[in-house]
């Protein structure tokens, strides 16, 4: 009777640690601020790969580089290259294809626009809802505010902070190159700072570090490798807007 009871108590904690406080939250409403984490710039990383990194990269593996801060900046988050034996095209065909994330992308149980439009420069403003499940029972509900910039070969993020979201904030950049040696193949770069609200469990902020980056890219070289013919979606071919509430 007492392990049972202490049993019971164990679960009952568990529960309450894993249980959101925030999951009656009004996501219209708007986020608490307007932006905490520094933006990234469309266009190419400032890195250099080594002979190792670079071995690393021909072997199919991603390396995880950590650029040096620049003056007056503390530092920034760590950067995913990927090599990916696909051409540009079949590689963004994927990353933009984000109403198709829930099929290819772990833990993500809900990924869906709700805004696409092109502006005036030429890029293009995609904003989307995203529901990650990093442990069971635990999820997180996000809408994010994307930049992609053809001309730069990049897409930027940040979140839309005209929305409630359940991180605190977050940066990312995916970048794509020619390969340097190999035709019709693809350097991917990606980085995405996240900052969280509070104390998680210790799961959460270790999958949210390294591990979430190894991740993306690894699902996009899979699903790039495995579509080499892809093109980019036909709305971003276009100046067709597309809004939904």
């Amino acid at each position: 009777m007492m392990i049972q009871k202490r049993l019971f108590l164990t679960l009952l904690v568990l529960v309450c640690c894993l249980t959101p406080s925030w999951s009656k939250k009004d996501y219209n409403a708007p986020h608490g601020h307007q932006g905490l984490l520094k933006s990234y710039e469309p266009g190419p990383f400032d890195l250099v790969l080594n002979k190792k990194e670079l071995d690393t990269l021909g072997s199919g593996k991603p390396v995880m580089k950590q650029p040096p801060p620049k003056e007056g900046e503390l530092g920034g988050g760590a950067i995913c290259v990927q090599d990916v034996d696909a051409p540009k095209e079949a590689v963004w065909a994927q990353i933009l294809d984000l109403d198709s994330y829930k099929s290819k992308v772990p833990k993500l149980n809900e990924c869906k626009n709700y805004f696409v439009n092109k502006m005036k420069d030429g890029t293009f403003s995609i904003k989307t809802k995203m529901v990650v499940g990093i442990i069971p029972g635990y999820s997180y509900t996000s809408f994010y505010d994307h930049k992609y910039s053809p001309e730069k070969d990049s897409v930027t993020w940040r979140l839309d902070y005209d929305k409630t979201s359940d991180f605190d904030d977050v940066s990312g950049h995916w970048h794509l190159e020619d390969h340097p040696d190999k035709p019709d193949c693809t350097r991917v770069f990606y980085a995405c700072d996240v900052m969280l609200k509070g104390a998680v469990p210790k799961p959460i902020a270790n999958y949210l570090s390294k591990s979430a980056l190894k991740t993306a890219t690894g699902w996009v070289k899979k699903e790039s490798e495995k579509n080499p013919t892809g093109k980019v979606p036909k709305i971003f071919e276009s100046s067709a807007a597309f809004a939904k509430k």
